[in-house]
């Protein structure tokens, strides 16, 4: 049985800023004369309804990020973040993170859609699929048997590094603003962004759900009418 997705590319909150919807509802009302009012939750609706996005630019949020190197890759081209990614020059993926290691060749298998580039469609046949699998399997013990005796043999880590397929595990950390992480999960919670990538922005959407209640209903609500809001629909 294939590995669960949510065991190979997953997220956590490592930190928020905190009372975070207090600080957004303060800031809102910075021209006004009283603006820590406990009272928020139709400010905020309207900031979010009405584009006001500058005041969501107040608070900060960090998220840990287990993955491969393939969707990696997809996630650091979201510019205004700051990341911190395991390096394979200086470390070695197989033992920082081996419990991912030992089962990141089973990746999912999809077909293609030649309809819509953007998406995949279910392999369907499962024997030539199980086969592939196989394949894959022994093609990265025998890749990782090659990375480990370079190493031994005295090759250092940024050459030996070279070898490592794109299914290899890495950590990342990052960090943005919640006006970030509100069009990061808007965009990538879709369905037209690859799953193993989406998977990771609904649980970053779900628990940034959890630590913005008020918000995350204000997005939810408006996801149906702005653009770059529609992932919100999905979390």
């Amino acid at each position: 049985m294939s590995t669960p997705l949510t065991e190979l590319h997953f997220a956590s909150l490592d930190w928020i800023t905190p009372h975070a919807e207090d600080v957004v509802g303060e800031h809102a009302r910075v021209s006004t004369k009283n603006p820590k009012r406990d009272e928020y939750k139709k400010l905020l609706k309207y900031c979010i309804a009405h584009g006001h996005w500058s005041v969501y630019e107040q608070v900060c949020a960090s998220f840990s990020i287990c993955t491969s190197r393939a969707i990696s890759a997809q996630i650091i081209r979201h510019r205004a973040f700051h990341y911190q990614e395991l390096s394979q020059r200086y470390s070695d993926p197989t033992d920082i993170l081996a419990t991912l290691n030992d089962t990141c060749w089973d990746f999912d298998i999809r077909a293609q859609d030649f309809i819509n580039r953007q998406n995949s469609l279910p392999f369907p046949d499962g024997e030539v699929k199980d086969s592939l699998k196989e394949r894959v399997h022994e093609i990265y013990k025998d890749i990782q048997e090659i990375y480990e005796a370079m190493l031994q043999s005295g090759v250092a880590k940024e050459c030996a590094r070279n070898i490592l397929p794109m299914c290899s595990p890495t950590r990342l950390h990052m960090q943005g603003t919640l006006r970030d992480w509100i069009f990061y999960v808007g965009l990538r919670a879709r369905p037209d962004t690859q799953l193993e990538h989406r998977v990771i922005a609904k649980q970053i959407g779900e628990i940034l759900a959890d630590c913005v209640p008020v918000i995350h209903e204000a997005l939810v609500e408006s996801s149906l009418t702005t653009s770059g809001l529609e992932g919100w629909m999905h979390v």
